[in-house]
């Protein structure tokens, strides 16, 4: 099986949104744990579909010579039900990395007032 990428781009994150009631997008988990086995399957095959085009489309705007290979429904359709899981661990890791933020601080210092009068 050739290797898929996954990204969380604005672009991403907006299709994602639209697989959840009301566009809340903080109810992904609960789309791709749905109890209806049918809707759950699809959920998870559109997000590893979205999350790998965004990779795409992301490296094609970084190099315009790069070939887009999106993975398709039917190529998930092929897949084993272990394959499938695996690559959606992947997809909804890769989906929680990427919505890390950091923010770099420095040590608080301590008053030179404060430091003076112990």
């Amino acid at each position: 099986m050739r290797e898929i990428k996954f990204e969380r781009t604005v672009w991403a994150e907006r299709q994602l949104a639209k697989l959840c009631p009301n566009n809340d997008i903080k109810k992904l988990g609960d789309v791709l744990t749905n109890d209806d086995f049918d809707a759950q399957m699809k959920a998870i095959e559109n997000m590893i579909i979205i999350m790998n085009e965004a990779h795409e489309r992301k490296a094609h705007f970084l190099d315009n010579s790069y070939q887009m290979n999106v993975i398709t429904r039917e190529e998930l359709e092929c897949m084993t039900e272990v394959e499938l899981m695996e690559l959606s661990n992947k997809a909804f890791s890769d989906y929680m990395e990427d919505g890390k933020t950091e923010i770099d601080t420095e040590p608080k210092k301590e008053n030179a007032e404060t430091t003076k009068s112990m």
